[in-house]
């Protein structure tokens, strides 16, 4: 008898991940994009302050959303590096950075 399969219990959550975490990270970064507008419409001190919290809350989720996929495709060593598997520039630090800056001049 030949030896048993081995199973990896990750795999089907990577795979699910792989499928979905793009499209999430799409959504999050526009409603981030969307939020990050608004601010310049608000006159309240009080409103703006609340406003850029759950921006910073927003900026936040996508992190983790971002790390999350790196994990799922195997990149988080290769993002260390900031390449690819394929030797590709990752620019989802890059990103981050100039959505935090964009938080900072609001």
């Amino acid at each position: 008898m030949g030896e048993p399969e081995k199973i990896d219990p990750l795999a089907d959550l990577r795979a699910e991940l792989l499928r979905d975490l793009p499209g999430d990270i799409s959504r999050v970064r526009n409603a981030y994009r969307r939020a990050a507008q608004q601010a310049a419409l608000l006159r309240d001190a009080k409103d703006f302050t609340a406003h850029q919290a759950a921006c910073k809350a927003g900026l936040g989720h996508l992190e983790i959303l971002i790390k999350l996929l790196r994990w799922a495709s195997g990149a988080e060593n290769e993002a260390l590096s900031g390449k690819t598997k394929e030797g590709e520039s990752l620019d989802v630090e890059k990103l981050i950075k100039e959505a935090r800056g964009a938080l900072q001049s609001v």
